[in-house]
């Protein structure tokens, strides 16, 4: 659509691999050429990886076409196949024109293919592209077939080309075996800014251009989108021309790129954590570090790794924690009971209860009455006080009088008397108890506690029959 606008024959941001747009880098140069020593040289086993849209299809294009007719290339594009899919499909790569039903058949028939291979001069590679899908049984059946080799002569190649997460797979303890026979490993990284200004020249100039369409602000922000990756640096530039002929501008500035960054951009949705390959990686991992980044991938390794280790060990914290549980209800069960015999036994230990532990025979009433006596101390003494009767006159001459112990109330006088001789009575038998029983059975402290400093004391004579002289002299006791 915008080819004539720009004066251009070919599109030259398509996403397809054309070998007319091979551009290799510094670092796309070493790679093909190690790795191409690993085939020439029977290596054995090559490692080529690498993010998502940095180049590995195009390289190992270019790998293929630059080897040469004495190398027999079978390709495996997708290695998500059942074992003995996979190794029809091998057959079928390498030209065998047969079919297995069993894993011996098949072994049988590619080892003396091999071999006739090798009496030719010739070699046999086996490319495993989207390595990173292999499953566990079927990357240790790819290692086997390594097994098959002459004296001092690999008969196969093999050469993993994935994602860089297939590194990790292969640092798995259980995949050691494989890990040792990698002789050639290298990792394709990113372009640079000054790297991608030079690729979007050179594919310009393939498409026919001589003039520089995108000027030096618009190559920044296509890298700022693109982070370096070949993939999206296609995108956004394609996306950019179209823009730019909408717009008719011959040159693509700034403000187009990221107008057309803006448009390409999901704003909903979390983009890939441990990857730049995508345009909103970029932002949420500028602060990151290798350091954090390498620390992450180790941690999701051995938990992946020790997953049934980490299963056991919850299945252990639980058990524990309900014992603990179990001891702690118990322990709170203990405590309480031991706290309510405590109280039992301190109400048994209360003077009340000691008293009536004493003298199980003694009624209420004349416990009651005991108590009185033990404490009428204080008033036998207010009772033999003396007090004067006294007469003041006020001012009109009226005067008041006031009771004594010696007022002509013989009815009053008497019936102090009698309650004085009970008392004492009552007190002289009390001590003889008590000298007869050596151990007291209750103390003063002990009936203070438990009615008071003041307890109530009971005499027996009828109040009914006092007057009010009689009153008068107890309100003054």
């Amino acid at each position: 659509m915008y080819l004539d606008f720009y004066t251009l024959h070919l599109k030259p941001f398509q996403i397809s691999t054309d070998p007319r747009f091979l551009w290799l880098g510094e670092k796309h140069q070493e790679a093909l050429a190690v790795l191409k020593y690993g085939i020439l040289d029977n290596k054995g086993f090559l490692l080529l990886t690498g993010d998502v849209g940095t180049g590995k299809t195009t390289l190992l294009n270019a790998l293929i076409d630059s080897l040469g007719e004495d190398v027999l290339v079978a390709m495996v594009a997708d290695p998500g196949l059942a074992k003995m899919d996979f190794f029809n499909f091998v057959a079928y790569s390498f030209g065998m024109n047969k079919s297995f039903k069993s894993k011996g058949e098949f072994l049988i028939f590619l080892k003396n293919y091999l071999i006739d291979l090798n009496r030719q001069n010739k070699q046999a590679l086996l490319i495993i592209d989207e390595c990173q899908h292999l499953n566990q049984k079927l990357l240790e059946e790819v290692r086997l077939l390594s097994n098959i080799e002459k004296t001092n002569t690999k008969l196969i190649n093999i050469f993993f080309v994935g994602q860089s997460e297939f590194n990790n797979i292969i640092l798995r303890p259980h995949n050691r075996a494989i890990r040792q026979r990698i002789t050639i490993n290298y990792n394709i990284s990113a372009l640079s800014e000054a790297e991608t200004k030079e690729y979007i020249r050179f594919r310009l100039g393939v498409a026919g251009s001589d003039d520089t369409i995108f000027t030096s602000r618009a190559i920044e922000e296509v890298y700022k989108f693109s982070n370096g990756y070949p993939r999206l640096i296609n995108i956004i530039c394609d996306q950019a021309l179209l823009t730019g002929f909408v717009k008719e501008k011959k040159h693509v500035d700034e403000k187009i790129v990221a107008e057309c960054a803006s448009e390409l951009k999901i704003d909903n949705g979390t983009s890939i954590a441990d990857s730049d390959a995508t345009p909103e990686a970029r932002s949420e991992k500028r602060d990151e570090t290798p350091h954090v980044k390498n620390l992450v991938a180790v941690l999701q390794q051995h938990l992946q790794l020790k997953k049934p280790l980490v299963m056991a060990l919850v299945v252990v914290l639980i058990i524990w924690a309900g014992l603990v549980t179990i001891f702690i209800f118990n322990r709170q069960r203990s405590d309480a009971t031991n706290n309510a015999m405590d109280k039992g036994s301190t109400t048994e230990n209360t003077p009340a209860a000691v008293v009536a532990r004493e003298t199980p025979g003694t009624a209420p009433g004349q416990q009651s009455s005991d108590r009185g006596i033990n404490d009428s101390g204080e008033l036998r003494r207010a009772a033999e006080g003396e007090a004067a009767l006294k007469v003041m006159p006020d001012n009109q001459g009226d005067a008041k009088s006031e009771i004594s112990p010696v007022a002509n109330e013989p009815a009053a006088e008497k019936t102090v008397a009698d309650g004085t001789q009970d008392l004492e009575r009552a007190h002289a038998s009390l001590a003889t108890e008590i000298h007869e029983d050596t151990e007291p059975r209750i103390s003063l402290s002990g009936i203070h506690e438990e009615y008071g400093i003041y307890p109530e004391v009971h005499f027996e004579f009828n109040s009914n029959n006092l007057d009010d002289a009689a009153y008068e002299q107890f309100e003054a006791l």
